[in-house]
């Protein structure tokens, strides 16, 4: 069952005190909150040295970004597809938003954002969703275990997003058995 948790404490224990606030952004995940019947709710996972984000991207906001984004090309003098392409390139784009936004601000945006503190998160475990009959495409099952319950989500089939998560929280990821990483993101951390 999906939690609303409380909000998150000024900063994790052992670490130098700086109000999430002040802190910067690390990186942003795309996640899926599956509903029903295929559908599902869209969150933006923005990583902090003390939170992990839960930024709900509503319909209107990926709309209005769709449209900022035609308005601009058409603007520039773009016909039909290159509208088209810059409407996608927004609407895939929208997580990058939050790089430059302050924790704060994204917990304020909408009343469906909320965040976990990183030192209440005991695992995330990773399991693979098959999206065809001959197991070649899949996503993750994502099941982050905090203090504040369980949360389950969906994360397209990307190695740097789970490379970044194992970086970030390298003791709690939990990969399935036999899984060996594709890739070797380098990330720079705090």
């Amino acid at each position: 069952m999906y939690q609303q948790p409380q909000p998150a404490s000024q900063a994790a224990p052992n670490v130098q005190a700086r109000a999430p606030q002040q802190s910067q952004v690390i990186a942003a995940i795309a996640f899926r909150k599956p509903k029903s019947f295929g559908r599902y709710d869209s969150f933006t996972g923005v990583i902090t040295p003390y939170q992990l984000i839960f930024a709900q991207m509503t319909g209107d906001m990926v709309k209005d970004a769709a449209m900022q984004a035609r308005d601009q090309a058409k603007a520039e003098g773009k016909g039909f597809l290159g509208q088209w392409s810059d409407q996608l390139k927004a609407s895939f784009g929208y997580t990058k938003k939050y790089l430059t936004m302050s924790p704060a601000a994204i917990i304020a945006e909408t009343p469906g954002n909320f965040a976990i503190d990183n030192n209440s998160i005991s695992e995330i475990k990773m399991k693979t969703r098959y999206l065809d009959q001959d197991n070649t495409r899949y996503e993750w099952e994502v099941q982050i275990h905090s203090y504040a319950g369980k949360y389950e989500f969906r994360l397209d089939d990307n190695n740097d997003y789970v490379e970044l998560l194992k970086r970030v929280y390298p003791d709690r990821v939990k990969m399935p058995f036999r899984y060996f990483s594709k890739c070797g993101l380098n990330v720079k951390l705090f």
